[in-house]
């Protein structure tokens, strides 16, 4: 049986930085630390050398944080007469699946002034893109979210 899916939306992070390019601005990054630091460590200054390398640590760890997290996604798929809300954050991923004619979509306040997309029914709901969309953004896929709800075959 052949099954058309009706709609799909996924939301995940810019990564417009490879792997290979963040390697090579790390090694810019530490060639110019590095000279820097010889340079002081030669006029006297030798505690600049140990806060360099501290440095390079620093954005070694904040290149692996962006790798690890570069797969991440949230995507929203509604499919017959299921909304299925799967995550993937870091290593773990989660799904949620609701049934289309109850599922109710709505923005809430949280705490910071932001705006959350809540998805969800029967007293379960799930947020949808804390971290990959915007508040205008979240307004426009709340309206087409409700409009596709709404037209059940």
């Amino acid at each position: 049986m052949l099954s058309v899916l009706d709609y799909k939306i996924i939301a995940r992070p810019n990564n417009s930085l490879s792997s290979e390019g963040a390697f090579k601005l790390l090694v810019v990054l530490g060639v110019l630390a590095l000279i820097v630091a010889v340079g002081f460590t030669h006029i006297g200054a030798w505690l600049v050398l140990p806060f360099a390398g501290l440095e390079l640590l620093a954005f070694a760890l904040a290149f692996y944080h962006i790798r690890v997290h570069a797969a991440d996604f949230e995507s929203i798929t509604i499919d017959g007469d299921e909304v299925v809300v799967e995550k993937k954050y870091s290593r773990q991923m989660t799904s949620a699946v609701f049934q289309r004619y109850w599922t109710q979509v709505s923005v809430k306040k949280s705490s910071g002034g932001k705006s959350a997309l809540m998805i969800g029914s029967h007293g379960k709901e799930i947020e949808f893109g804390k971290h990959f969309i915007d508040d205008e953004q979240r307004a426009v896929l709340v309206r087409e979210l409700k409009k596709k709800l709404r037209n059940i075959n």
